[in-house]
């Protein structure tokens, strides 16, 4: 596994904090965004960081970040709306890290709304992991647009969306999400985030084969 690096990468509202590990032999580049800024939500997250940790450790290049705002980055919340383009610049930074290989985005409660939103509007992202998909607290109007492999980490009881809630929504996808459950958790993981980091390798392990079938 590499080491993080931390490093500075420019966003629409300044420079945003983050830390990338750069796998030797790249096969894919992942970016990782975190819960919401205005509840404790940073780029060491327990359930980001094992899952960058995860990522890494199986090849991936990873990137994670602070949203705008959020310790060193610059500028102030935007309740979700600039934060869309924060995901963006860091997007095109982890991009240029592992050139020609898939970019898949990991976001995690806030982070997959603004992951979601983005990855609507930009072809060159391959997939989206969405940790914690609170479809209590928003509505992802996104996701039926996407039109790319979408999967989603759900505590059985996490209380900004059940299961049944989740399905329903990701069910809208074309082609549908695919949803990995961990049993008895709720939205912030505690005590579990080793295991939910694992889930979402796993997650990114089985989208990767997808893209190379649909590729072959």
């Amino acid at each position: 596994m590499a080491d993080a690096r931390t490093l500075f990468i420019d966003g629409p509202a300044g420079k945003l904090e983050a830390a990338a590990r750069v796998a030797e032999e790249s096969r894919g580049a992942v970016v990782l965004a975190h819960p919401h800024p205005l509840y404790g939500g940073t780029l060491h997250n327990p359930v980001i960081f094992h899952a960058d940790r995860e990522l890494n450790r199986a090849g991936m290049t990873t990137l994670r970040f602070n949203f705008r705002g959020v310790e060193g980055s610059d500028g102030f919340h935007d309740d979700g709306r600039g934060e869309i383009g924060d995901v963006a610049a860091a997007a095109a930074y982890a991009r240029d890290l592992a050139p020609g290989r898939p970019l898949i985005l990991v976001g995690y409660s806030f982070g997959s709304r603004c992951a979601i939103a983005h990855a609507t509007n930009d072809p060159t992202v391959a997939g989206v992991v969405a940790i914690g998909l609170p479809v209590r607290l928003w509505s992802f109007p996104d996701i039926p647009a996407l039109g790319r492999p979408l999967a989603v980490v759900q505590g059985t009881r996490d209380e900004y969306g059940t299961i049944d809630e989740v399905k329903a929504v990701i069910g809208g996808a074309n082609p549908p999400g695919r949803l990995y459950e961990i049993a008895g958790a709720t939205h912030l993981f505690p005590g579990r985030a080793p295991e939910a980091g694992k889930v979402v390798g796993t997650a990114v392990e089985d989208m990767l084969r997808v893209l190379a079938a649909t590729i072959g």
